[in-house]
């Protein structure tokens, strides 16, 4: 390894006691891209924050172009050359794309010392073409979309010519083109020099993007080998500390029964337009597009989140019409959400208030709750989906990806419906979460429940599905299974590019 940029001697942190980071040695070299894994909860986020200047280390030393430091704010950090890009983004939503963009730095200013709007405008823009985006950068922030929103601020981090850039899973909003876009990019700002830091619960993208692999297991560096040597079994070994079957459960016998979700040529301006399919007890479908294609749009309006102009659904049967997610809940239909703490959870909530909210209105008499049936449903719950906390009294705020997501599960399920929606079920979730997501999905399936599965992870839609739906601008494309269902097929569908896509 050449003469390290960063080098980290014995660093360690604790939280009340509780030992976050044990003592923990660690080089990185100028051009070199590293792979920074493990479970959640097993030391991640807190070694990004020390590096970022959010936290600072207990003990231990850390050692910056070869001069010991010490971070003590972001803005330490950022102006020593370290740009971090977290995983949940951190933006003011009534603020343009600009303004965010150019926060904490030296805006363009007229001789009499106004803003010059026109020139922050076009600096914003130098900036996004450069990484080949053509985002309006009057937009309000908050109207992007998630990959949007994520694109830009990697845009703004590279522009800042740092000489370490930290990802924390930067591709969890991306579709399969836009990770490829990203990826050129980290590797055209490694041959530069940059040093990277690619935090990934997606094992793919560490052995195609990293040189190295670092292993992190409750708060302690496992494993630390070059990524040549490296394969998936041997990572998710090394992160879990057995080894975990990563083929896609497979149980089910391809038998179904009757359609219990059925869609003939249903629209709505501007999302989606004449989409026809059903899904049948026992069965699971996968909805995959890229992003903007409409597929959580399509996924919203089956729940009854947006009216449809046209077309007919029917439910179990019977015509579908929801005007409310209420009416879905009560015909037997739930929908889980691709952001979960934007859409699915309120963080400073309880666990258990977390889950119950989800069926007190199935314990009510007259008018009140039963306290102690919703007790005994929530600690049902909790083993039933392997929620893993101190007590159901825990804030979920403080629960590990992998164990909010089972939450929102647990609250719609517990329902018991009989068709469900799910959106992006895995994102941001560790390995040994996923497969337990993933053995859950296959067991409600067995259970004749209709499953929509709505994912960006192509080897889970692929894996999972018993046939694949793809989008392209708002329609169908194409419709695989069997031999054809592959991930070249599935891609060039989602691009209009296969031979029955639609133009």
């Amino acid at each position: 390894m050449s003469q390290a940029i960063l080098k980290l001697d014995a660093v360690e942190k604790s939280f009340a006691g509780v030992r976050a980071l044990k003592p923990l040695d660690l080089e990185l070299a100028p051009n070199e891209v590293l792979g920074l894994v493990g479970e959640n909860g097993a030391g991640k986020s807190t070694l990004i924050k020390i590096l970022s200047g959010i936290h600072s280390s207990d003990a231990g030393r850390i050692f910056w172009n070869g001069a010991e430091t010490r971070f003590h704010s972001p803005h330490d950090a950022l102006a020593a050359g370290i740009a971090t890009i977290h995983q949940e983004l951190a933006y003011f939503g009534h603020l343009s794309v600009a303004e965010n963009m150019l926060l904490g730095g030296n805006w363009p200013r007229h001789r009499w010392g106004g803003v010059n709007w026109d020139r922050l405008h076009s600096k914003a823009r130098e900036q996004l073409a450069r990484f080949d985006l053509d985002i309006p950068t009057e937009l309000p922030f908050g109207q992007l979309s998630a990959a949007q929103k994520q694109e830009v601020a990697i845009a703004s981090a590279l522009s800042r010519q740092s000489r370490l850039l930290i990802l924390d899973e930067p591709t969890a909003s991306l579709s399969e083109p836009e990770v490829r876009q990203l990826f050129a990019h980290l590797k055209r700002l490694r041959e530069g020099g940059v040093a990277i830091i690619y935090v990934s619960h997606r094992l793919d993208e560490i052995l195609a993007l990293t040189d190295r692999v670092a292993v992190l297991r409750d708060g302690e560096l496992v494993a630390n080998y070059r990524t040549s040597a490296a394969d998936i079994p041997r990572i998710v070994r090394d992160m879990v500390g057995r080894s975990l079957d990563q083929v896609y459960p497979g149980t089910r016998p391809a038998e179904f029964g009757p359609p219990l979700l059925e869609l003939e040529g249903v629209s709505r301006a501007g999302m989606f337009h004449n989409i026809t399919f059903e899904v049948r007890a026992g069965e699971i479908v996968g909805l995959a597009g890229l992003v903007g294609a409409g597929r959580s749009e399509l996924g919203r309006a089956i729940y009854g989140l947006y009216p449809i102009d046209g077309g007919v659904m029917r439910l179990s049967g019977k015509p579908w019409k929801p005007s409310n997610p209420y009416e879905a809940l009560r015909a037997g239909l739930v929908y889980v959400p691709e952001e979960r703490k934007r859409q699915g959870l309120v963080l400073d909530h309880s666990l258990s208030d977390s889950i119950s909210i989800g069926f007190t209105d199935l314990l009510l008499r007259f008018g009140l709750i039963q306290h102690a049936e919703e007790t005994h449903r929530v600690r049902h719950a909790l083993e039933t989906y392997a929620i893993r906390a101190s007590s159901p009294d825990r804030e979920v705020a403080a629960l590990s990806g992998g164990n909010q997501q089972k939450t929102l599960l647990a609250r719609w399920l517990d329902r018991d419906p009989k068709v469900i929606v799910l959106d992006e079920p895995t994102r941001g979730v560790d390995v040994g979460a996923k497969a337990e997501i993933h053995s859950l999905i296959d067991r409600l399936a067995r259970q004749g429940k209709a499953v929509l599965l709505i994912s960006s992870d192509l080897p889970e839609i692929i894996g999972m599905s018993d046939r694949v739906l793809v989008m392209h601008h708002g329609g169908i494309s194409d419709q695989l299974h069997g031999p054809s269902l592959t991930q070249e097929n599935v891609i060039l569908a989602a691009s209009g590019l296969h031979e029955n896509a639609s133009p």
